[in-house]
């Protein structure tokens, strides 16, 4: 297969540090962190009582009539249709023009509707009845469903739910189904809420989360950091609108970033879960470190910069800092490392998406968001050179790292600058919406008037 046919050429962050392009890449570079007290379910009973929740979030802000639709749509749905709206809006794919037979619509979730489904089973107990739309939001695929819908969307349509790996499962899939000549362009969406006080009291009960900062939550979120004690749950969405490049350049896009490579590898019997004792096996990690690596083409001294998984985890930040270690050998100690989790929490494929999207951003900008919080080090990581800081430089190749539940799988992600780089600025085109859909089918007044003009940097221009 080709490892050089598949580009990003749209972005759309939802996330507890803003929604749209600008917003979420302005607090991403600033080192704003997203966390703060729960608010979506009631944490008295829980040991971990911050999370990063998407603020003031109203699906009307991105769909016509959204209030009508958000009294009986799940929120992990309405945070994917909100990712979607983002993301075609700002590729500026002219849905009349389009082949609608070989667009596709990709979605990852780990829990899905989880929350939901739960709240159905106590209305059911209650009243032994359920409303007529349970049936088709009690299982993960309504999400891609709804996307279809609303874009008409008549091509390839899939759901990745493979934990917290989904969103980037999703993108590299749907980077397969493209080099495969089956679709000419996907919309991929990373999407999740985990703030359930049923999956808060789980993760809660193997440790997972973080309790020592519920006074401070913006220090809750601490990558490698040796004072870390868990993450921090949350919730968020990210869209990535992803096209065969020569369809794209075809149209004249704006290219964010080229998909070079995509590897996902599983420790097979060498993982047994124990929430007490997990073993810390490198050798998987290494494999998706390295096979996308090999399917881009890069050499060890190639990569410029690495987003790592880094959620600050106790065991698993000191499992991905070792595989690093492991993957580059010396090397390691040069690349700079970030992790958009210390802003964003970890939440499911919403925030493997999500640091898609930031890399993508990354390669456009010129700029690699720092992370939060790395005050002391772990010697238990080893030496790694965390950004701590916002660097400004232009990377060309970047690796993103993400691990699945309980350390048993784990995807990596190559990503590469486009090769003409300097054409920054698109601004030639707008999304247009088809008429015949139906009424509630429509983006809000606000997603059909012209972008805001993506300002390219002055070394760009």
């Amino acid at each position: 297969m080709p490892n050089n046919g598949v580009v990003i050429t749209g972005v759309g962050p939802v996330s507890a540090i803003g929604c749209s392009r600008n917003e979420f890449w302005d607090a991403l570079t600033a080192g704003t962190a997203g966390f703060g007290p729960i608010t979506l379910c009631d944490a008295s009973d829980s040991p971990s009582k911050i999370a990063a929740e998407v603020k003031d979030f109203q699906l009307s802000k991105y769909v016509a009539k959204g209030h009508v639709m958000a009294r009986h749509t799940p929120r992990p749905v309405q945070l994917a249709l909100a990712a979607g709206v983002l993301a075609l809006h700002d590729s500026e794919l002219d849905l009349d023009q389009v082949n609608a037979d070989r667009l596709g619509v990709y979605v990852g979730t780990s829990l899905g509707n989880f929350g939901d489904i739960l709240e159905l089973n106590r209305k059911y107990m209650e009243k032994g009845t359920l409303p007529p739309h349970a049936a088709f939001h009690a299982f993960n695929h309504s999400a891609a469903c709804v996307l279809s819908s609303f874009f008409n969307v008549r091509g390839p349509i899939h759901t990745v739910t493979s934990g917290c790996n989904s969103g980037m499962d999703a993108l590299g899939q749907a980077t397969r189904m493209i080099q495969s000549g089956t679709a000419d362009a996907i919309l991929v969406v990373g999407t999740d809420c985990e703030i359930v006080p049923e999956i808060m009291a789980a993760l809660n009960a193997s440790n997972s989360l973080t309790t020592k900062y519920n006074e401070e939550p913006h220090r809750a979120s601490r990558p490698f950091e040796l004072n870390r004690d868990g993450n921090v749950i949350g919730e968020g969405a990210a869209g990535l609108m992803l096209e065969s490049e020569e369809y794209a350049r075809k149209r004249g896009a704006r290219i964010y970033a080229k998909v070079a490579g995509y590897q996902v590898c599983s420790a097979g019997q060498n993982r047994q879960y124990s929430h007490d004792s997990p073993d810390i096996d490198v050798r998987p990690c290494v494999r998706a470190l390295r096979g996308a690596m090999s399917e881009a083409g890069w050499g060890l001294d190639e990569v410029d910069l690495i987003n790592a998984n880094g959620s600050s985890s106790v065991i698993y930040d000191r499992l991905e800092a070792r595989a690093l270690q492991e993957a580059f050998g010396e090397q390691i100690e040069e690349i700079p490392i970030h992790s958009t989790k210390s802003m964003l929490g970890q939440h499911g494929a919403g925030a493997s998406a999500l640091q898609a999207v930031a890399t993508a951003l990354t390669l456009r900008r010129g700029t690699a968001p720092p992370t939060i919080n790395y005050e002391e080090p772990d010697p238990e990581c080893g030496p790694l050179n965390v950004l701590t800081e916002a660097k400004t430089y232009f990377p060309a190749n970047v690796l993103i790292h993400s691990i699945g539940l309980g350390g048993f799988y784990y995807s990596a992600t190559a990503l590469a600058a486009p090769d003409d780089r300097t054409d920054m600025l698109s601004g030639r085109m707008k999304v247009r919406w088809s008429d015949e859909q139906h009424p509630m089918f429509q983006p809000s007044a606000e997603f059909q008037k012209p972008l805001d003009p993506w300002e390219p940097r002055q070394d760009e221009s």
